[in-house]
């Protein structure tokens, strides 16, 4: 169920585990394609790659956040 990968990715990132994050949301990006959910799973990665000092990849995950961002609406609160 890709609302319970993105949730462990989001748990796991609030504890520090970037690997478990990682591989969670980009399950869910591969599942869900262009959904709000997609562009949650984006956001959290770009925060671990930020974190990771991963620049680049953290500046695409958030195009690409925002590129599903103008074409489903604002993301679901949480």
């Amino acid at each position: 169920m890709p609302e319970t990968l993105y949730s462990l990715g989001k748990a796991a990132s609030l504890i520090g585990d970037s690997a478990i994050a990682e591989g969670s949301w980009l399950k869910v990006i591969e599942l869900e394609k262009n959904t709000a959910l997609a562009a949650q799973a984006h956001f959290g990665l770009a925060g671990v790659h930020r974190k990771q000092e991963k620049a680049t990849q953290a500046q695409h995950e958030m195009q690409e956040f925002q590129k599903l961002q103008g074409t489903i609406g604002p993301p679901r609160s949480e």
